[in-house]
């Protein structure tokens, strides 16, 4: 009789600790297959089928990091900590008919880092990745194509935001869209870094600083077949530094259009665009005389401010 009264009392004991305890951990890395399920629990041997599927309930730690196994259509995806999506096994598709490949909405401490994605709008995608709240994001090894919904259907977008927001995206292709890469703000400083990046056929603008307190540095990328400006600074306190890239058939090649917007460039090849140069009154477009141009027709031959060479 007390044998029984003592097994009683430890299952009493047990029961608690039993029901609190969490019917999976989350992993520090998960991985997904195309021919993964998402009722798996996302490990290399049972990985799950979307990158949706790696994060919801738990599965993936914030700060952990999402593999690909093999290629597969994994997204679309709302990221909201900080996280790292590798994928170097294949391609590693986000397909987004009709709306947006990612969103990222972290913590302001929070960084994220895209790298070896495909991400297709298939033609009636809105944007391809849309940031309204990080520290930082790093967009590396990326394809982003094919988001033509509107003219400011964008590769990447940073949305209207007070948040401080700092972008590195290199060695990725924007292509076939509306808008190339357009950065916001309503408070707060967006500051964007761009190595190797090439944007082309984009029908509105390539690249767009259109707020204030926007600081965008570009070097070795090129930006080319635009239907409207290459490189767009259209707000007082935008600023853009171009160095040593390539600026060609475009409608407009350089355009500071607004007063108290700045566009300084360096050692790059700007031609055969419609418009070399738009200089709107109060603007200014600053060179080193480094630059290559020719065959581009109307508006301004020469940038209208000198910028020191030391």
């Amino acid at each position: 009789m007390r044998k029984a009264a003592l097994s009683l009392a430890i299952i009493a004991l047990a029961l608690p600790l039993l029901a609190a305890a969490p019917a999976q951990a989350q992993a520090a890395r998960t991985w997904v297959s195309g021919a993964g399920d998402n009722a798996n629990p996302c490990s290399r041997t049972a990985p799950c089928r979307t990158f949706l599927g790696a994060l919801t309930a738990g599965k993936t730690a914030p700060g952990g990091e999402i593999n690909c196994l093999a290629a597969g259509d994994f997204g679309p995806v709302s990221i909201t900590f900080s996280l790292t999506i590798s994928c170097s096994a294949g391609t590693a598709g986000i397909l987004a008919g009709g709306g947006t490949g990612i969103v990222i909405n972290a913590a302001a401490t929070d960084v994220v880092t895209l790298r070896g994605l495909d991400i297709d709008g298939q033609g009636t995608g809105s944007n391809g990745i849309v940031i309204t709240s990080a520290r930082s994001v790093h967009v590396e090894k990326c394809t982003i194509r094919n988001f033509r919904f509107s003219d400011f259907s964008a590769g990447i977008i940073i949305e209207f935001t007070s948040a401080t927001i700092f972008l590195f995206a290199a060695d990725t292709v924007i292509s076939d869209k509306g808008a190339g890469i357009i950065f916001f703000s309503s408070g707060g400083f967006k500051v964007a870094s761009l190595k190797n990046v090439t944007i082309t056929g984009s029908t509105h603008v390539g690249l767009n600083v259109a707020s204030s307190n926007v600081y965008v540095n570009v070097t070795k990328s090129i930006i080319s077949g635009t239907g409207g400006s290459a490189v767009l600074a259209d707000a007082a306190g935008a600023t853009a530094n171009i160095d040593r890239s390539t600026i060609a058939n475009n409608g407009y090649g350089v355009a500071a259009d607004a007063s108290g917007s700045t566009i300084r460039i360096s050692g790059n090849n700007i031609y055969n665009n419609s418009t070399g140069f738009l200089i709107a009154g109060g603007a200014f477009i600053q060179s080193d005389l480094t630059n290559n141009t020719g065959g581009s027709n109307g508006g301004a031959t020469v940038p209208n401010a000198a910028l020191t060479k030391n």
